[in-house]
C-alpha cells in the first residue's frame, strides 16, 4: 500500500499528492468515509472538556440507546477494549467461525455473526452479534450486541472507554443509520460495478483467487491508482462515491483476473 498522508470521504493521497480510491476501507471501519460527518467537532468539543481518560460517562447510554435502535432485536450491549475478551465472549457461545456476513454460505445459521452495514443480521441463530461500525480506526471498542438478557447477565461489564472515544463512535452510528434510513444511499452502495466478475454481497466482494494471483492482481491495481485489501481472504468494498474515470480502467483490470488462470 502506499504511505498515506491524507485521507479524504474514499480517496488516500501520498506523499507526492497522488490520489487513490479506497476499495479495502480498513476492514470496513471506513465504510462511510475516511472523514465521517461531524467527528470533527465532536473530537474538538469533547477533548476541550477534557473527557478523554477512562471515566464512566453519560457517552455509555447514549450510545445503548443508539445501538438499541439499530439493533432491536437486541436485548443488551457491551464494549471490550481487549481483543482477547472479545474472544473469550465468544468462546463461550461458540466454538464455530464467525459469521460473516460479505461471504460466509448464507444459508448459514451461527450463533456468533459479524454485522456489516448494508447487509442483513447474520441469522436468526445469531445470539452474539460483532458490529464492524463505521469508525476509521482499529482504536475503539469492540461493541458486543447480546440478544438474551440471560445470557447478558452471564457475560462480563463492558469495560470503561474513554468518553472520546464514545462520543465519536456515538457520532459515526448515528450517521450510519441516517445512511441506512436513506433508499438512494442504500441503493447507490448495494450497485456493485463488481458483480458478475466475483462473488458479491451489497458493496463487498470476494475475488477467490490464489495467494500469488492476488498478490499480482493488487500490484496491478495499485499503478491504477486503485487500493485493494492486503489478503485474499479480507472483502473488497466498493467505495460510496466515484467517478467513472477512477474505476474504469480498474474494471477492465477485473474483467481480466475473474478469468479463469490458465496453467
Amino acid at each position: 500500500m502506499p504511505i498515506v498522508v491524507r485521507a479524504r470521504s474514499f480517496y488516500l493521497y501520498d506523499r507526492y499528492g497522488v490520489r487513490y480510491i479506497d476499495f479495502f476501507q480498513n476492514h470496513g471501519r471506513a465504510i462511510l468515509g475516511h472523514r465521517p460527518e461531524l467527528m470533527q467537532k465532536a473530537i474538538k468539543s469533547t477533548v476541550s472538556r477534557g473527557l478523554v481518560s477512562e471515566y464512566p460517562s453519560v457517552y455509555e447510554g447514549r450510545l445503548e440507546k443508539l445501538l438499541a435502535k439499530l439493533f432491536p432485536d437486541y436485548a443488551g450491549f457491551r464494549m471490550y477494549c481487549n481483543p482477547a475478551m472479545v474472544e473469550k465472549v465468544a468462546m463461550m457461545v461458540s466454538t464455530d467461525v464467525i459469521y460473516d456476513p460479505a461471504y460466509s454460505p448464507s444459508e448459514a445459521n451461527c450463533a456468533v455473526s459479524y454485522w456489516r452495514p448494508y447487509l442483513e443480521v447474520g441469522g436468526a441463530d445469531s445470539v452474539l452479534l460483532f458490529p464492524i461500525l463505521p469508525f476509521p480506526g482499529s482504536f475503539i471498542p469492540q461493541v458486543v450486541c447480546i440478544k438474551d438478557q440471560a445470557l447478558a447477565d452471564e457475560l462480563p461489564p463492558s469495560d470503561c472507554v474513554s468518553p472520546l472515544l464514545l462520543d465519536l463512535l456515538i457520532k459515526a452510528t448515528a450517521s450510519m443509520i441516517q445512511s441506512l434510513n436513506s433508499d438512494e444511499m442504500v441503493a447507490k452502495r448495494m450497485n456493485n460495478p463488481l458483480s458478475g466478475l466475483f462473488k458479491t454481497r451489497g458493496p463487498y466482494g470476494m475475488t477467490n483467487l490464489s495467494e500469488s494471483r492476488y498478490r499480482e492482481f493488487v500490484q496491478e491495481a495499485l499503478r491504477l491508482k486503485v487500493v485493494l485489501p492486503p489478503s485474499p481472504d479480507v472483502p473488497f468494498i466498493v467505495p460510496g462515491e466515484y467517478s467513472k474515470g477512477d474505476v474504469e480502467m480498474f474494471l477492465k483490470l477485473a474483467e481480466q483476473y475473474a478469468q479463469p488462470e490458465v496453467r
